[in-house]
């Protein structure tokens, strides 16, 4: 079993009841009982998320199943139900500052794509329809082992959405293996967009990427390459909506194991190309808005991190939070 505590707590398996915890197939639905707050349980589990993790790879079943029997094992250290609050009144005042910051990241990118569309509109006569090859290069770095990085932030296709990365991965080779996929380079503001399944929306803009950072060969990474041309209008173009169903069905015509394009699919798509006399206005204001966007993504990772290192001490009672008020 799992335990977690100090003399202050007690511990309980999660399923010793059978009305603590209902479970569905794949997805496990945690109902605490009496003594345990539900966002008790939530926290506690993101505390734990390293270790569970680890034990997908040693103990699970399938595609990264937990076994089912291990999961109604684990102890969750039970403080009283005031300490379980105030635990909580903790880590929810960091998650929503986070919540808060993708709202408001939201309501950016709707700006930025509806100053788009309204370009496309009013200023047809001001930009031609270029195929992305001429404006753009796509993957143009790659990563060779022989670099030996002491360390690499890897992104993987399935942790980034609609540009919200939930997870960069922290990888250092010579303890671990590194992903066959982390390989591609980026620079700040080159474009991901995933090229298996775009309906899932697996893309976005790498704003501020961090050191050593790499992403998955699931990715076609593009860069523009015309001055007139910025990275944020080239992602505006290819993740309109009506572009990526097209990609889509494209991507379900293919061979592959799963519906996939290929960066030469991307390659031949058509982007607007502005005249020199509106880019520097329109460039000016798409980069003003993703650098908001940026600028709340970085304090997200801050936060994320900051609660991640909390929530362990708060939950084995090392942070003292008897005396704070809720």
């Amino acid at each position: 079993m799992l335990t977690r505590g100090s003399g202050l707590f007690n511990g309980i398996p999660i399923g010793l009841v059978e009305s603590e915890v209902a479970f569905n197939q794949d997805i496990k639905c945690l109902n605490s009982c009496t003594s345990i707050e539900n966002k008790y349980i939530f926290y506690w589990l993101l505390s734990q998320k390293s270790y569970l993790s680890a034990k997908v790879g040693v103990t699970g079943i399938g595609a990264g199943k937990f076994d089912l029997d291990f999961l109604q094992k684990l102890e969750v250290p039970v403080p009283s139900k005031i300490l379980q609050n105030r635990i909580v009144a903790i880590a929810e005042s960091i998650s929503q500052k986070i919540i808060a910051n993708n709202k408001i990241n939201d309501n950016l990118q709707q700006q930025a794509r509806a100053l788009y569309r309204q370009w496309v509109i009013d200023n047809v006569e001001n930009y031609e329809m270029r195929a992305l090859s001429e404006i753009a290069e796509i993957n143009p770095d790659t990563y060779s082992s022989k670099e030996q990085w002491e360390y690499v932030n890897y992104l993987d296709t399935s942790s980034i959405t609609n540009g919200l990365i939930s997870e960069i991965q922290y990888i250092i080779p010579a303890l671990e293996k590194l992903p066959s996929r982390a390989k591609r380079k980026v620079l700040p503001n080159d474009v991901v967009f995933s090229t298996v399944r775009p309906n899932q929306q697996h893309f976005g803009i790498i704003s501020g990427p961090m050191p050593n950072m790499l992403v998955s060969t699931g990715f076609a990474v593009i860069r523009s390459k015309h001055p007139e041309v910025c990275n944020e209008l080239i992602y505006l173009c290819l993740t309109e909506n009506e572009f990526v169903e097209k990609m889509q069905q494209l991507a379900e015509q293919s061979t592959s194991t799963f519906p996939s394009i290929k960066p030469s699919d991307l390659a031949i798509c058509e982007v607007p190309c502005p005249n020199e006399s509106v880019s520097a206005d329109l460039t000016k204001m798409l980069k003003s808005l993703f650098a908001l966007m940026s600028a709340n993504q970085a304090e997200n990772r801050t936060l994320t991190t900051l609660r991640d290192i909390l929530l362990p001490k708060l939950m084995s009672g090392e942070i003292d939070v008897s005396d704070i008020k809720i």
